[in-house]
């Protein structure tokens, strides 16, 4: 029976992350593997798109956009430093031969992208995302999508990367029309290790099923965006080995990063044995923070972050 070191543990975790929760791929991302305070502000910037111009006087210099005007800043804190601590027993250890290490790399990454996700949720409030549609979970279908789809143009929503985020009871609606069940329209995934996923429909690239959709106000049946809507950063914390050489005293624990090359983001793992026991102990840890993005409420209509977002409401 082989086990996994913490450097591989973080890895497959971080790749079964990314099967289990490809929402968070849909979210504007300012990852780092820099270590960071909780409490700390990062500045993350959305980008937008530059205006075609005709030529003009000055050639294709004229109203050349400056390349930092074209971003919008927007302040995360990172206030959440978590973790997902596993214990493993001697005594289970050596009476098992189950690999008990191995085993619960699923659900590491299950409870690290659920607990991020519902975070990103918490956000989608009246007060941040204005826009809305109101339908009867049951009876929602492609017509109160595309009515989704209008009022995103109409405010001046990016065309590009639109996803959807909704209950199981809209989602098993939506599948229920023929005008999206056809293979005509769309395709469908609906895998082992992940929950339903509509592609190509109405103007949006996916719309994911997710069954515990919470929200910081009621009735919230659904979120339909862009990557501006919704900002997250991320950083290590500062590494506990640092503290204890700082201070002169031997490390009682190992602790390993891994930076994954998608998507840039970074985890800790720290794994350490219980003196006088001799369970082991690991734990995956990160610092992060969200943000809502860019809201028309402060900004002119027609710019590329308008409306970034749009609540789907249950009637």
């Amino acid at each position: 029976m082989s086990t996994l070191s913490t450097t591989e543990l973080i890895t497959d975790v971080m790749d079964a992350f990314k099967v289990r929760f490809p929402i968070l791929n849909n979210l504007s991302t300012d990852f780092s593997s820099d270590s960071a305070r909780l409490g700390q502000t990062i500045t993350a910037r959305i980008a937008g798109l530059p205006t075609v111009q005709d030529y003009g006087v000055d050639g294709y210099e004229s109203n050349a956009a400056d390349a930092n005007g074209l971003t919008t800043d927007v302040n995360v804190t990172l206030n959440r430093h978590k973790h997902v601590p596993v214990k493993i027993d001697y005594i289970d250890q050596i009476s098992t031969k189950r690999d008990l290490y191995n085993e619960t790399i699923g659900n590491l990454a299950y409870s690290l992208g659920r607990e991020a996700f519902d975070h990103a949720m918490s956000l989608v409030t009246a007060a941040n995302f204005t826009e809305k549609t109101v339908s009867v979970d049951s009876a929602s279908d492609k017509d109160v999508l595309d009515a989704i789809t209008a009022s995103m143009n109409g405010v001046g929503a990016a065309p590009v990367g639109r996803y959807g985020i909704v209950n199981s009871a809209v989602f098993n609606s939506l599948e229920a029309d023929p005008r999206i069940s056809s293979g005509d329209y769309y395709g469908q995934r609906r895998g082992a290790n992940s929950y339903g996923n509509l592609s190509n429909v109405s103007g949006f690239e996916n719309i994911y099923e997710y069954p515990s959709l919470v929200s910081g106000a009621g009735n919230l049946s659904g979120f339909f965006g862009t990557r501006e809507a919704i900002v997250m950063a991320s950083r290590l914390p500062t590494d506990v080995e640092q503290l204890a050489n700082r201070v002169g005293i031997p490390s009682i624990s190992k602790v390993d990063t891994v930076t994954d090359a998608d998507t840039g983001l970074s985890l800790m793992g720290i794994t350490w044995q219980k003196s006088g026991v001799f369970d082991v102990y690991t734990t995956l840890v990160w610092v992060y923070g969200m943000s809502a993005g860019a809201q028309g409420a402060t900004t002119p209509a027609g710019k590329l972050t308008d409306y970034a977002g749009h609540r789907l409401v249950s009637a």
